[in-house]
């Protein structure tokens, strides 16, 4: 025992970093918390037999009746440690081999303590004494000045507890640690709220070692040149997970010679088990910041500062080269010296011309670091440490609205997404254009094709208005699993509104079609006038678009949230069109039925206490709406998940048409969704 009081006492410091790391939210694990340990050790047994290389199929499992995808299962199953995702396929991570060969429970226990703040520090609590689960969930929140709404974060934690036998009741709702718990403790530090605060104290105790002179250069030459910092880079950012530090590591050292495009591209797929897609959008990250240069045609090498750091290989020298050649990475630091939530923090980012989704990947590069930490669930606040670094670091000051347009000249724009209301201006302004080729004042048919562009940006696709001699007037592109799929347009304004047969060119069509390396086209008019043009179209698999027919999709994306991929079937031909108009149908009356399954609820839940899908079936069964047993059973599983929870099963049946639910916190959740919803607008911006 003293050996393990000694090994706890080394190892404080270590824990106290790993703290910092650790996540606040254990993710969702389907099927009763009885079966839980039983579907893990199915799944990864699954992943190992190679059975989970497609995400959207249900594995077989013994253990419980319901089918889920693998997609539903990869979260938690990621989030814990035990698989990573592979180029769209699930395997096993080498804490997931380790509990394949050994399917022990107390391994489980020590997975999840790694990842996740306040599970043995609720075992902590209760060895002092049994405790009931809103008794725990008292002092963790006292204790750890956390502010969870409800019990379901200290329950969640309690039913892992419970299912690893580390807990058990002991009568009166309350709760011990079993003879197992207090060995699984002897184990672990618990974390306390004083050693918390020892961490964000002492901070001129903190020693940051100088740069090496090649990072140093960029340092001084930004803080010499403040005009400089309106330069640094806003690319997209993307890079292979988990250690994603260590991964830029490994590549810059692939690169630390000559290396030819290719060979690079082959190196990284190989290295992370990548698609060429995701190593080839690797690029222009690694060129914007820092670590590598072009320094030939399709040859590239390590920069001088990428060199530095892959000899010192210290995580702060990365970070210094990061910041010296991007926005927003040590101002982020400064903007969190105190505990912020992390959307105000990210709202800061768009100064510098940085996203939401940017915004996250400079944070997880400063966790990993240990410059910042999340204090709690969506917080973040700087460490002593990252305190301490930003003191010699150059920071922006001043910075201006006109720093909110960067992104718009220094980044690559693919999927962009215009997320302001400005779909009503557009239409207006589209209709003119399709019928006055002068339209805004501007040359022949550009302010159309202009419109048409960002009428495709609204709904989220890329797109470019291309327009001059030789090429297609519009070109659009949009992902499609790992593919970028690319259309082109040719927009046809006319005087009176309708393009004929004439008015298009096969040659010069077919010719912007290879060109652009286009998988569809599409001819976007007024109108179309006789047979012969649509019957041609159909033939060559051309695309007519009215643009009454376009922005009747626009408004139908805005209403429903059609994804990308259904949108783009306006471009499919011959059936495209009817195949978009029956989701668009599908999706309008599912949201119908949801609106008439809620009001119901509102009308007779007092009365009946609750409702169950048949209830339903009968009560609207002579309404308009008229739904099916199935529509409404499909209805009550969207109101029922986790991520919207405004019905709650109170009494479950065998048969699923009978299980009967309440209404609960309906506004509140309408409120959530709302507030969401707008983040992610934001984010988009």
């Amino acid at each position: 025992m003293n050996e393990i009081n000694d090994k706890k006492v080394k190892d404080v410091r270590q824990e106290r970093i790993q703290w910092r790391k650790k996540s606040w939210s254990i993710p969702d694990l389907r099927g009763g918390k009885q079966n839980w340990f039983s579907v893990i050790k199915e799944l990864v047994m699954l992943i190992r037999n190679g059975e989970a290389i497609n995400l959207d199929v249900a594995p077989e499992l013994n253990c419980i009746s319901e089918k889920y995808s693998w997609r539903v299962y990869a979260p938690f199953l990621k989030g814990i440690g035990l698989a990573k995702n592979q180029a769209g396929v699930m395997c096993l991570s080498k804490e997931g081999e380790l509990f394949c060969d050994n399917p022990d429970k107390l391994q489980l226990a020590f997975l999840i303590n790694d990842r996740f703040r306040l599970f043995v520090e609720v075992l902590g609590i209760l060895v002092e004494s049994p405790l009931t689960i809103e008794e725990v969930d008292k002092k963790i929140c006292e204790l750890y000045g956390v502010d969870w709404n409800n019990l379901s974060n200290t329950r969640k934690r309690m039913d892992w507890l419970e299912i690893l036998d580390l807990i058990e009741g002991s009568g009166n709702r309350k709760w011990k640690v079993t003879s197992t718990g207090k060995e699984f403790l002897n184990y672990c530090i618990v974390i306390t709220p004083d050693m918390i605060k020892k961490m964000e104290s002492d901070v001129n105790d903190i020693e940051i070692t100088d740069p090496p002179a090649e990072i140093n250069i960029l340092l001084q030459k930004l803080g010499d040149n403040p005009e400089l910092h309106k330069e640094r880079s806003t690319y997209n950012i993307w890079v292979p997970s988990p250690n994603r530090i260590n991964n830029l590591r490994i590549i810059t050292q692939a690169v630390s010679e000559r290396i030819e495009r290719n060979e690079l591209f082959d190196f990284i797929k190989k290295e992370f088990n990548l698609k060429t897609s995701s190593a080839e959008s690797m690029l222009p990250f690694l060129k914007a910041s820092g670590l590598i240069e072009e320094v030939g045609r399709s040859v590239y090498l390590a920069t001088p500062a990428a060199k530095a750091w892959l000899e010192t290989g210290s995580d702060l020298d990365f970070i210094r080269i990061l910041h010296a050649n991007m926005q927003f990475v040590g101002e982020m630091i400064r903007e969190s010296i105190e505990d912020t939530v992390r959307n105000s923090i990210y709202e800061q980012g768009k100064k510098y011309g940085l996203n939401n989704e940017k915004a996250r990947w400079i944070a997880g590069f400063l966790l990993e670091a240990g410059l910042l930490q999340e204090t709690q669930y969506l917080h973040l606040k700087a460490t002593p440490m990252g305190i301490s670094f930003i003191k010699n670091l150059p920071l922006a000051e001043n910075i201006g609205e006109d720093m909110e347009s960067l992104s718009e000249h220094n980044e690559e724009k693919i999927f962009s997404v215009s997320c302001k209301d400005k779909l009503d201006q557009i239409v207006k302004r589209i209709q003119e254009a399709s019928c006055n080729p002068w339209a805004e004042g501007k040359a022949s048919g550009v302010a159309f094709e202009e419109i048409i562009a960002e009428l495709f940006r609204y709904m989220g696709f890329y797109a470019e208005r291309i327009g001059g001699s030789g090429d297609t007037d519009v070109v659009v592109k949009w992902k499609n699993d790992e593919k970028i799929v690319t259309a082109i347009v040719d927009a046809k304004s006319k005087t009176n509104g309708h393009v004929s047969h004439s008015d298009i060119s096969d040659v010069a069509i077919d010719t912007h079609k290879d060109k652009n390396k286009a998988d569809y086209v599409a001819i976007i008019g007024a109108d179309f006038s006789g047979d012969t043009i649509r019957n041609h179209a159909k033939k060559k698999s051309y695309a007519l678009i009215m643009v009454e027919q376009l922005v009747d999709v626009a408004h139908s994306s805005k209403e429903l949230g059609l994804g990308l991929q259904d949108i783009a079937l306006v471009f499919k031909v011959p059936n495209g069109a009817s195949e978009l108009n029956e989701i668009i149908t599908s999706k309008r009356r599912e949201l119908n039925i949801i609106s008439a399954v809620v009001s119901s609820f509102c009308k007779e839940q007092d009365e009946l206490g609750g409702l169950s899908p048949r209830d339903l079936l009968l009560l609207l069964r002579d309404t308009e709406i008229s739904p099916s047993l199935m529509e409404l059973k499909d209805v009550f599983e969207i109101l029922s998940q986790n991520e919207i929870g405004i019905l709650q099963a109170v009494d479950k049946s065998l048969s699923p048409e009978n299980n009967v639910y309440v209404l609960s916190d309906a506004k509140k959740t309408v409120n959530r969704l709302r507030a969401i919803a707008s983040s992610i607008e934001t984010g988009l911006l």
